[in-house]
């Protein structure tokens, strides 16, 4: 059981990676575009929101606090909120804006991740349910974020034959 926990905790993040190739390949080309650059700020919001978040919130570790091994090596350092978990949620609720299927294998997975941190004892439920908060808030800001920019830069490009263009 241990090892499934320790693999959930480390690496199933890759699958949500996967899952984000996938749903970007399955798009429209035209939506490509928003997609990455969707993903890109969604991401940057994640880091400067859970950065400014542990700044003012401290959660000691699990295992700090229980004096207990935790099942993967880890710095006894500020685990609010939960890296990991900020990750998958912000790329998986990213791709739920674009693909629900595939999406609701990737909130699985983060879902997996989420638990597998707690049981590893590296992080508190609450440091993984801040993470998907940010994670949620983050991947609707970068999609609108994206949509707002796109959609500027459009309007501001004319077509080199001299015809104006309006982005729909």
């Amino acid at each position: 059981m241990n090892s499934l926990i320790i693999f959930c905790a480390q690496y199933l993040l890759l699958a949500v990676a996967v899952g984000w190739v996938v749903a970007g390949v399955k798009q429209p080309k035209e939506r490509r575009l928003h997609y990455v650059a969707a993903t890109a700020i969604a991401c940057v919001v994640a880091v400067v929101v859970s950065r400014i978040a542990s700044k003012l919130y401290y959660d000691p570790r699990p295992f700090v606090t229980q004096h207990i091994k935790p099942l993967i090596a880890h710095a006894a350092d500020n685990g609010f909120p939960s890296d990991h978990a900020l990750l998958t949620m912000t790329i998986s609720a990213v791709v739920y804006l674009y693909s629900k299927q595939v999406a609701l294998v990737m909130l699985l997975a983060t879902l997996l991740v989420g638990i597998a941190r707690v049981l590893a004892h590296v992080h508190s439920p609450m440091d993984i349910i801040a993470a998907w908060l940010i994670g949620v808030l983050a991947a609707f800001a970068g999609y609108h974020l994206a949509t707002w920019l796109l959609n500027k830069y459009q309007k501001g490009v004319e077509p080199k034959d001299g015809s104006t263009t309006q982005a729909t």
